[in-house]
């Protein structure tokens, strides 16, 4: 059992699921000016892209029984997992093979696969912008130019994937936390008032705020089959107030202020949600749990308690206090549903 254990928790601590702090992080850095930024991905070669549906899918053999393959495409933005406090680079090198292999180990394999089987899926490599730019200090020191390069990785993979692969089919938009922030910007920029959000199926925007100003024709959605429309969360563990304020989450509740949120169970207005309506956890071992998360509340975030699992998981995740990472898995069967139940909807309107 101690070894069993102990096995475990190197596994939370690999995928970053344990490694939280109580203390705000001091960060290295550098000058934006010195930095030596690497090339620009060319998004017409599927090296430029971590998934691509000509491109290596063995990633994804765990999933392969869901396939649906509907005449769908997914374009998913991972999060930041350039995190190190130790490096001063203001954005991710793509051409490094461990970063690389990171992005699929960590957000392709446990958070893009959630939309995989509903379609073609698309994930581009982007030099996405280091942590440290979203602390005030490093915005305007360097953060924001590290950022708007960023986004215009995932402007230019977007444009290149209209141009060459999308070939007119209907496509769904995701991403979490500063992928979510950028699937924010190409919505303003190709879809809001344009005509391209007539093949709009359905955004996720995970972990990021989004409130009634960001769109003017594009809807929350609040039913299971709707289209055309957005979903949106930010999840927290419902906690006392005494353990709450220990906690330097990633996400600020006070942020969140005016910020819209969705029910990941249920896909409509109910402020909570019970065991059974929950369809699956996707865990560290690759297996779905359902009936294990519980939505205790939804205002501007939503509110779970801790998953109901086996004693020996429920020990390993109690020691997790910041859900920020868990947006995607926590709910991870109920997207996958959902992706493939707004997908038809869409098609059977055609």
């Amino acid at each position: 059992m101690k070894n069993i254990f102990l096995v475990l928790l190197i596994l939370l601590n690999s995928c970053g699921l344990l490694s939280e702090s109580n203390k705000p992080v001091e960060y290295s850095s550098e000058s934006f000016k010195d930095f030596k930024l690497s090339d620009p991905p060319d998004y017409t070669k599927t090296i430029s892209w971590a998934v691509h549906p000509n491109g290596d899918l063995s990633i994804f053999d765990d999933f392969n029984q869901k396939k649906q393959n509907l005449p769908v495409d997914v374009f998913f933005i991972y999060p930041t997992l350039l995190t190190d406090r130790n490096d001063t680079s203001w954005n991710a090198d793509i051409y490094d093979s461990e970063t690389r292999k990171y992005v699929l180990g960590s957000s392709v394999k446990f958070q893009a696969s959630a939309w995989f089987s509903t379609g073609d899926l698309y994930v581009p490599f982007y030099r996405q912008a280091h942590f440290r730019v979203f602390k005030d200090s490093f915005w305007k020191n360097g953060g924001e130019q590290a950022y708007e390069m960023a986004y215009n990785d995932i402007k230019e993979a977007f444009r290149s994937y209209l141009k060459n692969f999308n070939n007119n089919r209907p496509i769904i938009i995701a991403g979490h936390s500063q992928g979510a922030g950028h699937a924010k910007r190409l919505l303003q920029d190709f879809f809001d008032k344009k005509p391209l959000q007539n093949r709009l199926v359905a955004a996720y925007l995970i972990g990021t705020k989004i409130t009634n100003d960001d769109f003017t024709t594009i809807p929350l959605m609040n039913s299971k089959d709707q289209t055309g429309g957005f979903v949106t969360w930010n999840t927290f563990r419902l906690m006392s107030d005494k353990k709450t304020n220990k906690v330097d989450f990633t996400i600020n509740k006070e942020w969140l202020q005016d910020a819209l949120c969705s029910n990941p169970i249920t896909w409509d207005d109910q402020k909570n949600s019970d065991y059974l309506d929950h369809k699956g956890f996707l865990y560290l071992n690759k297996k779905v749990f359902p009936n294990t998360v519980k939505i205790e509340n939804v205002d501007n975030k939503i509110l779970v308690k801790l998953p109901k699992m086996d004693i020996l998981k429920t020990v390993l995740l109690s020691s997790v206090k910041d859900y920020h990472k868990a947006d995607v898995n926590l709910f991870w069967e109920d997207i996958r549903v959902n992706s493939i139940e707004r997908s038809k909807a869409y098609l059977n309107k055609l």
